[in-house]
């Protein structure tokens, strides 16, 4: 069985402009265009973000079930004293409250995050315009630096924090909402590092911009994401 694959013209911009482009499988006689694969993966980053939506919503809901509950006093040891001590995951006493982690590391992480997104927007206008190579890949390869940089403040929020996993719910939520959003950013990092080489080879020139439309619904979405969580973390603890 023999599979061929043509495509006759057009751009990867516009979907609604498919300017006669097509993919024909000649075995199957199936014929998809330019736009319906375009609809395709746009519905999959979709159904990634709905996905991440509700896996978001997860870590909310424990981290205010946690904080009500308050399990033997342990969300921050407040009930915690050197009469009536607590005890940490190890056995250990814990007789005062535990210290909130500094909100000025979270507040730097989701504005680079953010900003990141907002010049992956920029990256994608300056396609649809059709800017030409270094207009594209310039804004593409700052949002790749921006999210780098709060990968790195991330990393080294972990060495600032003044307590440990063990040392009640508080400090080992903190710690999980940490890990998340570094995988989060690490994941984009990677995406946007794809699209600043991509940029710079030339893939988004005359108008094929609908790849960066995907990698922005992506990349704002996990600003978003991280911003809530810093509102939780910060308001809420």
């Amino acid at each position: 069985m023999t599979v061929t694959t043509t495509e006759h013209g057009g751009t990867d911009g516009d979907p609604s402009d498919d300017g006669g482009a097509a993919v024909e499988a000649h075995a199957t006689g199936h014929r998809e265009t330019r736009q319906e694969r375009h609809v395709k993966e746009h519905l999959a980053v979709w159904l990634l973000i709905s996905g991440d939506a509700v896996f978001l919503a997860l870590e909310i809901f424990t981290w205010f079930y946690l904080r009500s509950l308050n399990t033997n006093g342990l969300w921050r040891g407040a009930q915690c004293t050197n009469a009536k001590p607590c005890t940490d995951g190890l056995g250990n006493p814990i007789t005062h409250e535990i210290a909130k982690a500094s909100p000025w590391y979270t507040i730097v992480i989701a504005a680079l995050a953010v900003v990141g997104a907002l010049l992956v927007v920029v990256t994608e206008r300056s396609s649809q315009r059709q800017a030409g190579r270094g207009g594209i890949s310039a804004p593409a390869g700052l949002s790749m630096l921006v999210v780098l940089a709060a990968v790195v403040v991330q990393c080294y929020q972990f060495g600032q924090l003044p307590f440990t996993t063990i040392q009640g719910a508080y400090a080992s939520t903190y710690l999980y909402f940490m890990g998340s959003t570094l995988a989060h950013l690490i994941l984009v990092l990677f995406i946007l590092t794809g699209l600043w080489f991509r940029a710079r080879a030339g893939k988004y020139d005359h108008g094929h911009w609908f790849q960066i439309r995907i990698i922005r619904l992506f990349t704002v979405w996990v600003a978003v994401a991280t911003c809530i969580l810093a509102v939780v973390v910060i308001g809420f603890a």
